[in-house]
């Protein structure tokens, strides 16, 4: 191959051209080789295999030739480029040519994008961060096994004049109507009166019900109903009341407290329903306080990162959330990344991920901070105690399968990075008033950012 002419352009940080002259003697080299090999090869009518002459062969393949010749010469000229120059590509090439002529120098060029480079870390030692006081109260214990007796609750149907009021639940027949025309029919539809799911207005309309009782009642849908044929109209509902069910709730005490697991009596159930409290919310003020650290860290270290990335990122998060959504029971259409209405939004959580990943692994390599053999060991019997597989048998699944290790590994470096981070933090401690008044102003903030890159996602 003749000595390479190439010329490097910075597009962006992460962003290089390459465009490339190759002498028409090359060219012609290696259409020569071309033509030679397929006058080997080919059937030509009129000719036996191998002895049409040259001018028959250009003919019959001049274009194959033209396609094949600039297929081989890119791909040699940009890989010895690569390696002549050291450019750490992270995708494939963008490639734009003007095509190949016998005779004269074929020009390309190639846009790739490579590894991005870090700014030097430092000034991450004493973080300013902002966590809860934990404090537990006897009404969080009241509240929380309130909401476990509401789940040991068993549907009991009501006398025929008892008179159904929020948290009941109805067995019904209703039809709604739109302008005369028959919307939507159901037949022992069984309906919770107070859900948040429904239209204020049509529980409303049948509060104070009685089984047995027909009721006839009109609603107009707001106009920014989510279902745009219903949006603004008025509807017609006709609902007929088979049933009346109430929730019966047990009792709270020791037996109570038995059902839920090996406990001596309410009391000892009540300090273990503090306890689990207490780690969510310890939980919870951990990610506050790790958030808090990665939006500092992106703001002092500003860098680009590969488009290519972000995307790969933000279809990974598309993805996830349309899994999550459908194990909710919640359709949702299965749009592309490119097609959906809230591509910014992922968009730019998938950036805000990659850029902290590659922060936190910078710093870790500056720490010299490493996943040990315990890290992993602790790791694999959390996932023993919450799933309750043998911890061999998990640990047989990772080792066996390099890629998940890999994955795995990475995980755990950037967590354990994190808590290095947080326990250098320097924190200030708030009652949950403040920390909640401190969060709407972040929540106002992004509010203001989604005007320009659209809604936030609604879990």
């Amino acid at each position: 191959m003749a000595e390479m002419d190439v010329k490097i352009e910075e597009i962006s940080p992460v962003e290089r051209e390459l465009s490339f002259v190759v002498p028409a003697d090359e060219v012609d080299r290696t259409l020569s080789r071309i033509y030679r090999d397929l006058r080997k090869e080919a059937k030509i009518k009129g000719f036996r295999k191998g002895k049409a002459p040259e001018s028959v062969i250009k003919a019959h393949f001049r274009d194959y030739a033209a396609r094949e010749a600039e297929n081989q010469l890119v791909s040699e000229y940009y890989k010895q480029a690569l390696m002549k120059h050291e450019i750490p590509v992270v995708s494939s090439p963008e490639i734009h040519l003007d095509g190949i002529e016998e005779g004269k120098d074929f020009h390309f060029k190639a846009t790739v994008e490579i590894v991005p480079e870090l700014p030097e870390m430092s000034g991450y030692d004493e973080i300013p961060v902002k966590a809860r006081r934990i404090e537990v109260l006897d009404v969080d214990v009241d509240n929380a096994i309130e909401r476990m007796r509401t789940m040991q609750g068993k549907l009991v149907v009501a006398e025929e004049d008892y008179e159904a009021g929020e948290g009941d639940y109805l067995v019904m027949d209703y039809k709604s109507e739109v302008d005369g025309e028959l919307l939507e029919e159901k037949t022992d539809a069984l309906h919770k009166l107070g859900s948040p799911e429904t239209l204020p207005e049509f529980d409303k309309a049948l509060m104070g019900v009685k089984a047995k009782e027909t009721r006839t009642f009109k609603i107009t849908y707001p106009e920014d109903y989510p279902n745009k044929d219903l949006a603004g109209k008025e509807t017609t509902f006709t609902v007929t009341v088979k049933e009346v069910k109430r929730l019966e709730l047990p009792e709270v005490d020791d037996d109570f407290a038995k059902s839920y697991g090996n406990y001596e009596n309410l009391d000892a159930f009540k300090a273990y329903v503090k306890e689990q409290i207490e780690k969510e919310r310890e939980e919870v003020n951990k990610q506050w306080v790790e958030e808090q650290i990665l939006t500092f860290l992106l703001k002092r270290f500003e860098f680009d990162v590969p488009k290519s990335w972000i995307k790969k990122q933000a279809e990974f998060l598309l993805e996830k959330f349309k899994e999550d959504q459908k194990r909710q029971g919640i359709q949702v259409e299965d749009l592309p990344l490119n097609k959906h209405p809230q591509k910014k939004v992922f968009e730019d959580l998938a950036e805000r991920q990659v850029k902290s990943m590659l922060v936190l692994d910078e710093i870790a390599k500056k720490e010299e901070i490493a996943v040990e053999d315990e890290d992993l060991d602790a790791h694999f019997e959390e996932m023993s105690r919450n799933t309750g597989l043998p911890m061999e048998q998990i640990r047989n699944f990772y080792t066996s399968r390099q890629e998940q290790l890999n994955s795995l590994k990475d995980e755990l470096l950037r967590n354990k990075t994190l808590a290095f981070l947080r326990e250098r933090a320097v924190v200030e401690w708030v009652d949950e008033a403040e920390a909640s008044k401190e969060e709407q102003a972040e929540g106002e903030k992004s509010e203001e950012d989604v005007e320009e890159k659209g809604k936030i996602i609604q879990p």
